[in-house]
């Protein structure tokens, strides 16, 4: 249904390099070139522009493309509709910590309707919004940052970020002082994952880093970081939904408190705000 000049332009946005774009399509690279010129000319606006060596973006590249995508997902959504099979195919994605500690009633609810299937991606910010960039997931969970300029979004909560130790620490229930931390062992995720980066955001709020803990360990799995919490082999920080295991409990940093975003994002309202609301039921 779209025009294949669309898809040179996607890639070159993507891209930002036209003899990279022509490799990816088998294209020559005038080639690229005269499917850019084209739409210029049918939109009667320029794309693209060279400072020097570098390629940037126009502002009408970026509606260009936001529209497209927008486009993309309708259509796809609109071939699911015309099939004639009757089960309702729901593509949801969640970044880690609701993937594993928020989504999973909502999920249950949902798959409880028989007609209902569901596929469900757990993955980091920047993974999820590649795929509502292609149009292979409906909308998606995502805790923290991204670019709001660039997707729609709607709020699903707020949530607090905590202290989080065993049952049986002397923190527990405690609000502390921050140098006080300093003396255990911190467990935190691996380096480039939301929770981490807020950790250290805070940190270096106040002139720390976690190099000033006794000792730290990295684990890059949720689960296991509880397991360790429970067992005393450290503390961490994280959303309050880790926390909810009665072998763990919340402490809180005296003078500091983080509240964090959880949105629903999506490339198209009108997809979006149907599927949500299936979702949400």
């Amino acid at each position: 249904m779209f025009d294949h000049r669309i898809y040179t332009f996607l890639t070159l946005y993507r891209e930002m390099n036209y003899r990279k774009t022509a490799e990816t399509l088998n294209m020559t690279q005038p080639g690229v070139t005269q499917h850019i010129q084209f739409l210029e000319a049918k939109y009667g606006v320029k794309l693209f522009r060279y400072e020097g060596k570098t390629l940037y973006r126009t502002p009408a590249a970026e509606i260009l493309e936001q529209y497209v995508k927008r486009m993309m997902a309708e259509e796809k959504e609109l071939r699911r509709k015309l099939r004639t099979d009757k089960e309702y195919l729901l593509r949801v994605g969640a970044t880690k910590t609701i993937g594993e500690f928020v989504i999973n009633p909502m999920a249950e609810r949902f798959m409880r309707v028989p007609s209902n299937r569901l596929e469900l991606i757990v993955d980091n910010t920047e993974a999820l919004l590649a795929a509502i960039d292609t149009g292979n997931l409906d909308f998606a969970l995502i805790e923290g940052r991204f670019d709001k300029s660039r997707y729609g979004f709607r709020l699903f909560r707020k949530e607090r970020f905590v202290g989080i130790c065993a049952a049986s620490h002397r923190f527990a229930g405690q609000r502390i002082a921050l140098e006080e931390i300093f003396g255990e062992t911190l467990i935190l995720r691996e380096k480039g994952s939301g929770t981490r980066e807020i950790m250290e955001q805070v940190l270096l709020e106040y002139g720390f880093s976690v190099s000033c803990f006794r000792r730290t360990m990295t684990v890059n799995n949720f689960s296991a970081i509880r397991q360790f919490v429970a067992d005393n082999i450290g503390i961490t920080f994280a959303y309050q939904s880790v926390a909810e295991d009665n072998r763990l409990a919340v402490f809180e940093l005296e003078g500091i408190e983080v509240i964090r975003e959880f949105n629903y994002v999506y490339c198209s309202e009108q997809i979006a705000e149907e599927k949500i609301k299936k979702f949400e039921a």
